[in-house]
């Protein structure tokens, strides 16, 4: 049980190294402010350009000598200057953060983290363009 009283899981873990280590890229940090302005729900006015976790699913994927999990995060994009090409660009750092990253996890092990779609288009108010990343996380129980 963590100082706060909650009980946190692998993926809760997995989830929140994931983002710090997001937030702590330079390049990143170059287009989204330092702090970088990636959110897992804490403001509900943020300034744009910002990013929020929209999703996080996983599926137990062990195999016959380890324990693993198959984590799909999706990462949504927010802008409302620069189209499509600001949002490219932040998909762009983000993608490339994700590409570089190493994760340090206490009982787990990543396998791999690999961008798997991209999209970048403009929403139906006509005021802003979205941009989606899904990235694919593998873990396996640390031996």
């Amino acid at each position: 049980m963590s100082a706060d009283g909650m009980i946190w899981s692998s993926e809760a873990a997995l989830q929140g190294a994931f983002l710090e280590a997001l937030r702590s890229d330079n390049d990143v940090q170059s287009l989204l402010g330092n702090p970088a302005r990636i959110f897992d729900d804490e403001t509900d006015a943020p300034a744009f350009p910002y990013v929020v976790l929209e999703g996080h699913e996983w599926e137990d994927r062990g195999t016959s000598l380890a324990a693993g999990q198959s984590h799909t995060l999706t990462l949504a994009i927010r802008s409302r200057d620069g189209g499509r090409a600001a949002i490219k660009n932040i998909i762009g750092a983000l993608r490339a953060g994700c590409e570089q990253m190493t994760l340090s996890l206490t009982g787990q092990r990543v396998v791999l983290i690999q961008p798997l779609y991209g999209d970048a288009m403009r929403t139906p108010d006509m005021r802003e363009f979205r941009g989606l990343l899904r990235i694919s996380v593998i873990t396996e129980e640390a031996a």
